[in-house]
C-alpha cells in the first residue's frame, strides 16, 4: 500500500507490502498476480544498546561534547530503538530476542490511529530533522553520509506527506489492514511464553484498534475522502466473512499448530494457551470484524464509484508526493508519464523486431512452458543459475509453505515473509496452490520473491550489514523495482528459447507499462472508465469488464503500480548507464553487487553509488 505507511503511521517499521498486479496479456486478462509481501524493510543491522530508561531522557546528541560522527551515531542509535519500542508487532518480527538489543516494551498494543497521536509522530520527525541540520555533513564518515542523505530523503518527504494523514486508505480489500492482519497473526513466530502473552495481548486490543479504524474512515468520509463504493464493500464482505465463527478458523488452526510445536511447553500449558487463545477469538477478535463490517456499511452510501485522487481537494499534489516517494526521484508525474511511454514504444520496437527476425516466435507463444513443475524446484533452480550474475548469498534455508485457505481467495500466488535478523537464515515464502495457472509465471513469481528477488535481497542485506536506522526507511522503487528487474532477468533462467524469453520479458515489461500509464492518468490526468478504455483500446484491451477491473485495482492503491515498473525502469537505465562507463570491464556480478551494498535507497543517491553524478 504500501501498507508500511498505512496500517500504523507510528509503525514506521511495521512493514507489510501487498502489491497487486494483474497480469494482462496485449489481448486481455490473465487473472490477479499479487506480486509480494514482505514484512519489514530489506535491511540487517547489528545489535545497539538502549533501553526504556535511556529513552526516557534521551540524549541525541551534544555538539560541544562530541564529534559529528559521534553524535549521528547516537542520533541514528537511539531514534531506531524509539521507532523499535513503539511498535511490539514490528519488533517482534525483526527480532527473534528482543532482549539482546536491549529493547524493553511498556505495554503491548496494536498502535493507535488517531489525529493526536498522528501530530506527536509529526512533531518527532521535525524534531529528527532539526537535529539533522545542527550536524555537519562534511565531518561525517562516507558511510555515515550516505545514511544522512537517506534519512534527510525519507523524513523530509514524510513530514510533507503527513499533512495529507486523512487520504491514506486503510481499508483496501487487497492491501488494507482487515484483510492484511489475519497473515500477520498467523505467521507470529513463538519462540518463548513472552512472545505468546504479547501475541494474546495484541489479539485483546483488535476491538480498540478497529474502533480506530471506523473513526478514521467517518472521518474521511466527512472530509470526502474515503475510498471508492466498490473497494469498501469487498472490505465490508471479507470482514462479514472473517467474522464467522468455525473450527477451522485461520486463528483458531494456526495458534494451535504453534503451540503444539513450542517444545518449551508441557502438555497443561499447551491445553491453557489455546484455551485462551479460543476465548479471545470469540470474544474480541470476530465480534470485532462483525462490528466493523456493520459500521462500514452504515457509511458506504457516503462513498461514490469514482475513487481517483485527481477529484478530490488537493487529491493532485497529494499524488505528486507518492509518485516522488514510489519512484525513487524527484520528477513531476507529467514527466514519469512521458518517460513509462517512451520506454513503452521501445519495448514495442524490440518486440516487433524479434518477430520479424523470428516469425516462429508467434507460435511459440501458445505452447511454452518451464519444465520445471514444483516451486520447490524452481528456487533450488534459480539459486544455482544464478550465481554466474549475482553475489553468493551465504547460510540460506528456505521452506515454502501453502497459504491457508481462508486467505487464498484475496492472497496473493506467492508472497515472501522476511525472516528476523537472529534467525540464523531461515527464510520463509508462501505459495498461493490455487493461482498459477502456468509453470512459467510460477517461475517468475518465484525468481521475484524469492531468488533473486526479495528473499536474496534480504539476505544479502544481512550479509552486507547495513545500519539500523535503515530498517525504518521505505524506498519501495527500489525493492520493487529490483524484484521486478531480475524477474525480468529470470526468462533466461528458465530454460527457454533466448529469443522466446526476451519476448516474454518485453511483454511483461510492455503490460506493467500499461498499468503504470493508467495509474498517473487516472489519479493525476482524472482519467474516468471511459478515457482509460480509449487508452488501453490501442493495445487490443476492448473488453469493458476488464477494463473496469483494472480501474479497480489502480483506484484502490494510487501510486502502486509505480514502484514496480519506473523502479524496474531505473535500474535497467542505471545498468545501460553502468555498462557505458565501465566498457570491457564491465559485469553483472559487479553491478549487481555494488547496488545491494548500497542497500535500498532513491535513485539518484544510488545512481551517485555506483557512478558517481548524479
Amino acid at each position: 500500500m504500501n501498507f508500511k505507511e498505512n496500517l500504523c503511521r507510528k509503525s514506521y517499521f511495521f512493514s507489510l507490502y501487498i502489491h497487486c498486479n494483474y497480469g494482462i496479456s496485449l489481448g486481455g486478462i490473465m487473472g490477479k498476480r499479487f506480486l509480494c509481501l514482505i514484512l519489514a524493510i530489506l535491511i540487517a543491522f547489528s545489535a545497539v544498546g538502549c533501553s526504556k530508561e535511556d529513552l526516557g531522557n534521551a540524549r541525541l546528541f551534544d555538539a560541544g561534547q562530541t564529534s559529528d560522527a559521534d553524535t549521528f551515531e547516537d542520533l541514528t542509535d537511539d531514534w531506531f530503538c524509539r521507532q523499535m519500542e513503539a511498535d511490539p508487532m514490528s519488533c517482534h518480527f525483526t527480532l527473534e530476542n528482543p532482549d539482546a538489543y536491549h529493547i524493553t516494551f511498556s505495554d503491548q498494543t496494536l498502535c493507535t490511529l488517531t489525529m493526536e497521536e498522528h501530530i506527536k509522530e509529526m512533531d518527532e520527525i521535525k524534531n529528527l530533522l532539526d537535529r539533522l541540520k545542527d550536524i555537519d555533513r562534511n565531518n561525517l564518515t562516507a558511510r555515515q553520509r550516505l545514511v544522512y542523505d537517506l534519512m534527510k530523503d525519507y523524513y523530509g518527504l514524510e513530514e510533507k506527506l503527513g499533512d495529507y494523514y486523512y487520504y491514506q486508505n486503510l481499508l483496501s480489500p487487497t492491501a488494507g489492514i482487515p484483510s492484511s492482519l489475519p497473515v500477520l497473526l498467523s505467521s507470529f513466530s513463538f519462540h518463548d511464553t513472552e512472545d505468546i502473552e504479547c501475541y494474546l495481548s495484541l489479539l485483546e486490543e483488535m476491538d480498540i484498534y478497529f474502533g480506530q479504524i471506523y473513526a478514521f474512515a467517518t472521518e474521511q468520509t466527512k472530509l470526502g475522502l474515503m475510498e471508492n463504493t466498490d473497494s469498501l464493500q469487498q472490505t465490508i464482505d471479507f470482514c462479514a466473512s472473517f467474522s464467522q465463527v468455525q473450527a477451522d478458523h485461520l486463528l483458531l488452526t494456526s495458534f494451535d499448530d504453534r503451540i503444539k510445536n513450542a517444545a518449551f511447553l508441557d502438555e497443561a500449558e499447551k491445553a491453557s494457551y489455546i484455551f485462551r487463545n479460543q476465548s479471545i477469538i470469540y470474544d474480541v477478535v470476530l465480534p470485532s470484524y462483525l462490528s466493523l463490517s456493520n459500521q462500514l456499511s452504515s457509511i458506504i452510501d457516503k462513498t461514490d464509484d469514482n475513487g481517483s485522487l485527481s477529484v478530490k481537494e488537493k487529491g493532485r499534489t497529494y499524488y505528486a508526493l507518492l509518485v516522488r516517494k514510489n519512484t525513487g526521484t524527484k520528477e513531476s508525474p507529467y514527466t514519469v508519464f512521458q518517460e513509462i511511454a517512451a520506454k513503452r514504444q521501445e519495448d514495442l520496437f524490440q518486440m516487433a523486431d524479434l518477430f520479424a527476425h523470428n516469425p516462429a516466435l508467434a507460435s511459440m507463444l501458445g505452447s511454452y512452458a518451464c519444465p520445471l513443475k514444483t516451486a520447490d524446484d524452481m528456487i533450488e533452480h534459480l539459486q544455482d543459475s544464478i550465481q554466474n550474475d549475482f553475489p553468493t548469498c551465504e547460510n540460506v534455508t528456505v521452506t515454502i509453505h501453502e497459504i491457508a485457505p481462508q486467505l487464498r481467495q484475496t492472497s496473493a500466488p506467492a508472497y515472501y515473509l522476511i525472516a528476523p535478523l537472529d534467525s540464523g537464515g531461515y527464510h520463509n515464502i508462501f505459495f498461493n496452490p490455487d493461482s498459477n495457472a502456468d509453470t512459467t509465471s510460477l517461475f517468475t513469481t518465484m525468481a521475484h520473491e524469492g531468488f533473486p528477488g526479495h528473499l536474496y535481497q534480504t539476505a544479502m542485506s544481512y550479509q552486507y550489514g547495513l545500519e539500523p536506522v535503515r530498517a525504518l526507511l521505505s524506498f519501495p522503487a527500489y525493492t520493487e523495482g529490483w524484484a521486478t528487474y531480475v524477474e525480468y532477468m529470470s526468462y533466461q533462467y528458465a530454460g527457454l528459447p533466448d529469443q522466446l524469453a526476451s519476448v516474454l520479458a518485453l511483454n511483461e515489461s510492455i503490460v506493467l507499462s500499461l498499468y503504470a500509464s493508467a495509474d498517473i492518468g487516472i489519479h493525476y490526468y482524472g482519467w474516468d472508465r471511459s478515457s482509460l478504455l480509449e487508452f488501453l483500446e490501442n493495445y487490443g484491451i476492448k473488453d469493458q469488464d476488464v477494463v473496469d477491473q483494472i480501474y479497480q485495482l489502480i483506484v484502490e492503491d494510487p501510486a502502486n503500480y509505480l514502484h514496480y515498473y519506473v523502479g524496474y525502469m531505473n535500474f535497467a537505465s542505471l545498468q545501460k548507464d553502468y555498462k557505458d562507463a565501465k566498457k570491457d570491464d564491465f559485469s553483472y556480478m559487479e553491478f549487481h553487487k555494488k547496488i545491494l551494498q548500497t542497500g535500498p535507497a532513491p535513485f539518484d543517491i544510488l545512481r551517485d553509488a555506483l557512478l558517481g553524478t548524479s
